[in-house]
């Protein structure tokens, strides 16, 4: 954790994945209390890549290149061990107002997640809001610096919001029916390594503990297992744009809506 003079310093990164097909957008926003940049070109270096010239991108096709797949595995790990994801739901029609929406999603996750400040906030290349959404949220989280049109080879930590949000982007796709894979439950899952399971599934197990909710959880010690281990990322973590039909936002908070921590197996 970053402290200046008592003060608690955190860093969020953004960027997106667009599915125009699916018409829609999932933005990831992840924080770290830390800076994390040296932390994922070391990553980088520790692939055979060269840090500050290549970096993860999920849109790279991972069959051909190890040196990706090896890196997508360690910048996993640092989301799983460091970092907290939210995540913002807009039609791929309403792209120009992505970063205007991902405002209104990061002041939920600062006020509601009661976050202390002050933040420093990077975004992705190509993403901007426009100067009367600024305004708004800097008189709503004056404790913010925030940063638009960022390299992501050198601003590191927006590579770990790309892995993000393609993770999510790909569990939605499958909640939308529009894509089906099977994968290996492999060894340390608790399952038979042979069982074939959801990627939806194992990529949801990968990530719910790091994702922004609810302080409580829906039940207490008198009620059910399930409800007790139910916590809610709407209102938290999860933001789904007011641009979204009532179809896609009633799929975004069937997939995201709640999380369940208790045990899978």
């Amino acid at each position: 954790m970053a402290i200046i003079l008592g003060v608690i310093l955190g860093f969020f990164y953004f960027d997106e994945t667009i599915q125009q097909s699916a018409d829609f957008i999932i933005g990831a926003i992840v924080y770290t209390e830390t800076d994390v940049t040296r932390d994922v070109l070391n990553c980088v270096d520790s692939v055979g890549l060269r840090p500050g010239h290549d970096e993860f991108k999920s849109s790279a096709r991972m069959i051909s290149s190890p040196e990706q797949r090896a890196l997508r595995a360690k910048l996993g790990r640092i989301i799983f061990d460091a970092a907290k994801i939210g995540l913002v739901v807009i039609p791929a029609s309403k792209r120009g107002l992505l970063g205007n929406e991902s405002l209104s999603a990061l002041k939920q996750i600062i006020q509601n997640c009661e976050l202390v400040g002050p933040h420093s906030v990077f975004f992705d290349e190509e993403i901007r809001a426009d100067s009367k959404a600024l305004e708004s949220f800097n008189r709503d989280c004056d404790n913010c610096e925030v940063n638009f049109g960022q390299n992501s080879k050198l601003v590191a930590g927006i590579q770990l919001a790309d892995l993000a949000a393609h993770t999510l982007g790909t569990m939605f796709l499958e909640q939308l029916g529009l894509t089906s894979k099977k994968v290996r439950a492999g060894e340390s899952s608790g399952y038979d390594p042979d069982l074939e399971i959801e990627l939806g599934f194992e990529l949801w197990t990968s990530i719910r503990y790091s994702l922004f909710m609810s302080p409580n959880a829906h039940g207490t010690i008198d009620d059910d297992q399930i409800s007790m281990a139910t916590f809610d990322v709407n209102g938290y973590g999860l933001y789904v744009s007011p641009l979204c039909s009532s179809a896609l936002a009633r799929a975004a908070e069937k997939q995201f809506a709640t999380n369940y921590l208790g045990c899978i197996h």
